[in-house]
């Protein structure tokens, strides 16, 4: 069972990399105004959760309410709403669920747009052109912690970012191969400490926030955060993610997150200075 707000993200995470494809407990948000859509995305899903709880909303007003009061493991959000405006969408329930990865779907395939949502702290992006076996392997990988992007995107996104001369071979960096494993802190050369910060991180926190749930100032967040950068030869969060999706590192799935822990979050972060 994946605890709800446990008072030490490590045993949270441990949980979590015990979870996989197969926990009861998994509850997922569907936004998304298409309702025969919403039925194939929530087909998929159930093949890799049979006990799945999910969630079905097809405005961004009906999302927010969900995400205001609901325990969840995860978020697909749609970015062409009835009333929400591309990334406004993506910002609104981020900023309301700091802590709740968010996956973007969509039919916009610019890799300006996969980029911004990268920026904004998504943790994902899938195309809603995908072949369904193209979208299985998508949703199989952000279940299991991994972070996916398009194909077609990656490159272009790194070689934007200034990281596609980065070293193929890097300690602690595995390589991409559909690997179904999960990483933890050894595989990838990391402090627990450090490896509890990336999956955080990834999963869209801010600093602050991070340091809150795990108990910690934030100059000591911002130090793991400087040397997880360094240590994967990168400079900003939104590099990260992609190296985490060239490279199909998995961290184990997202443990699940409470609004009410989330508004603590943002109420600690904003006592909280810069």
């Amino acid at each position: 069972m994946i605890a709800t707000d446990v008072a030490s993200p490590a045993v949270s995470l441990q949980l979590a990399s015990n979870a996989v494809l197969g926990d009861d407990e998994m509850r997922v948000l569907i936004v998304d105004d298409h309702e025969l859509f919403r039925a194939g995305l929530a087909l998929l899903l159930r093949e890799f959760f049979p006990g799945i709880e999910l969630l079905h909303a097809s405005t961004l007003s009906q999302g927010m309410n969900h995400a205001r009061g609901e325990l969840l493991n995860i978020v697909f959000l749609d970015l062409d709403l009835p009333d929400g405006h591309g990334c406004d969408a993506l910002v609104e329930l981020k900023e309301l669920r700091p802590s709740l990865p968010v996956i973007v779907i969509s039919a916009d395939e610019r890799v300006e747009t996969v980029g911004r949502c990268i920026e904004l702290r998504a943790m994902g992006y899938v195309l809603k052109s995908s072949p369904p076996e193209a979208l299985h392997a998508a949703i199989s990988a952000v279940l299991a912690g991994g972070v996916f992007l398009p194909a077609s995107s990656i490159a272009r996104l790194r070689r934007d970012m200034g990281t596609d001369e980065a070293p193929a071979n890097r300690p602690g960096q595995p390589q991409s191969s559909g690997n179904s494993e999960l990483s933890n802190a050894s595989d990838l050369g990391l402090t627990p400490r450090e490896f509890e910060t990336l999956a955080w991180l990834v999963r869209g926190l801010p600093s602050k926030a991070i340091a809150v749930r795990m108990g910690l100032e934030d100059i000591t967040v911002r130090k793991y955060v400087s040397h997880l950068l360094a240590h994967f030869n990168l400079r900003r969060r939104a590099e990260l993610i992609v190296m985490l999706a060239d490279r199909g590192i998995k961290l184990g799935v997202p443990p699940v997150t409470d609004p009410a822990h989330d508004r603590s979050l943002l109420a600690a972060g904003r006592q909280r200075t810069d």
